[in-house]
């Protein structure tokens, strides 16, 4: 059993330390950077993806919804208790954000190819590192097909494996041409029966989080 705390700032990203080893350890793929545990790696590290409450019911209706004191926007009012809220956030991240000079003294030596700040879902397999900015994503019509390591996978600011040739937007909804329907980020076969879907390790991030953590990755049209 390991304990983790945020200790400090690496390349621009947190970095956890555990208390029993002192292991400095890297929050997006789980390696060890620093310390007696170095050669190891936290995992199978779990896909954290984002999404809405209807989203989340959709996966599973027995979902447990938590609403936090926290200002949030609903129905285009804020709710919640009033606070001051960095750029004035409201919880989608900011396209046009800075890094802070304190994290900005921590970066390593950056990969240009794309703007720093750029957003995007960046995914990784055993033999791929990939990074799908959001423009592109928009300009290709939020969804479309690639190929990673052999198999097709759709994009719809989240990636999951399906074994289909092409995907379009129809109300809302990714239709297959296998018959299959991905509604509200769900997998669903011809019969409108939801499916276990199988996902590459994925995170949506800043361009440079990816860039830095991957070196030399793959952008996608490029």
């Amino acid at each position: 059993m390991h304990h983790f705390n945020n200790v400090g700032l690496y390349d621009a990203l947190f970095v956890m330390q555990d208390t029993e080893t002192k292991t400095l350890w890297r929050h997006i793929d789980g390696q060890a950077l620093y310390g007696p545990m170095v050669g190891h790696h936290l995992g199978p590290v779990g896909n954290l993806l984002q999404m809405n409450v209807a989203q989340a019911l959709a996966a599973d209706p027995k979902t447990r919804v938590a609403i936090s004191d926290r200002p949030y926007v609903a129905g285009g009012k804020q709710l919640g208790t009033r606070a001051s809220l960095p750029g004035g956030a409201r919880g989608a991240p900011a396209e046009n954000a800075q890094l802070m000079d304190f994290f900005v003294q921590t970066l390593g030596k950056e990969d240009t190819r794309r703007p720093r700040m750029e957003l995007g879902l960046g995914i990784w397999t055993p033999k791929t590192r990939r990074y799908y900015p959001v423009t592109v994503i928009r300009e290709r019509g939020r969804a479309f097909m690639d190929r990673i390591d052999g198999n097709p996978e759709t994009n719809n600011p989240a990636a999951l494996f399906v074994n289909a040739k092409t995907a379009k937007i129809e109300g809302g909804e990714v239709h297959l041409d296998n018959g299959s329907v991905v509604r509200s980020g769900v997998l669903l076969d011809r019969n409108g029966k939801p499916q276990n879907a199988d996902r590459p390790q994925q995170m949506f991030t800043r361009w440079y989080g990816f860039a830095l953590t991957f070196l030399s990755c793959e952008v996608f049209g490029e």
